[in-house]
């Protein structure tokens, strides 16, 4: 139960500070983006635009996040409170997958998936969400002002983008293995990568999860001010 109140008042937070409405805004700009590309094109350009905007943003929102509720105090009270770390950082993924889910259910229902295709996108999405998201905390939990934050997830987000754009130019090997290129394989609807890279799709959500989660630790018992 606390973990639902806890994922509602993220919900709550987020509308408040404008994160709903700029994926809204978002979304409509690709969704006209979509509309005049070839009907063709339409299937893999979602695809692209799934992950680069639902999924892989998230890593820039959860920062920006963490980092207000920094400045606000948000933090220091739930240190003192029954709250455990796992609890809010569960709470924390949990919601920003809401609206990736969301997004990539109206970017693919646009751009024509079939159910067993956007089943993929959806599991892919949830996937990539997760996955941007703990690298999100683990960046934030050791930052203090977004100059900081914006230094640190620019290396990051070039590492989880470039074997993707080299797998979609038809790179093979082990750029296939990489998580990143698991999850935008899923949103294409390559249905084999699930068989394929699940050990390692589940052994970097773990990993990652566990980093994190020393990373918020360690924030958690040294709480300080942030300014954005």
């Amino acid at each position: 139960m606390r973990i639902l109140r806890l994922t509602a008042g993220d919900i709550r937070f987020q509308i408040t500070y404008g994160f709903w409405f700029l994926y809204a805004a978002l979304t409509l700009i690709y969704l006209l983006l979509l509309s005049a590309l070839p009907v063709t094109w339409r299937s893999v350009a979602a695809a692209v635009l799934i992950f680069s905007d639902p999924a892989a943003m998230g890593l820039f929102f959860m920062g920006a996040c963490i980092l207000l509720e920094k400045s606000q105090r948000v933090l220091q009270v739930l240190a003192l409170s029954p709250v455990r770390i796992w609890e809010y950082m569960a709470a924390k993924a949990v919601s920003f997958a809401l609206i990736s889910l969301v997004v990539a259910a109206v970017l693919g229902c646009f751009a024509g998936f079939g159910p067993r295709r956007l089943a993929w996108a959806l599991v892919g999405t949830l996937y990539g969400s997760l996955l941007f998201s703990l690298l999100g905390m683990a960046a934030a939990s050791g930052i203090s002002s977004l100059n900081q934050y914006l230094l640190v997830t620019v290396p990051i987000e070039m590492i989880c983008f470039a074997p993707p754009a080299l797998c979609l130019l038809g790179v093979k090997g082990p750029v296939d293995f990489f998580p990143t290129v698991a999850c935008l394989k899923m949103l294409l609807g390559t249905e084999t990568v699930w068989y394929e890279l699940l050990p390692v799709s589940v052994f970097t959500l773990l990993l990652l999860a566990g980093f994190a989660w020393l990373r918020m630790n360690k924030m958690w018992s040294c709480l300080g001010g942030a300014k954005l």
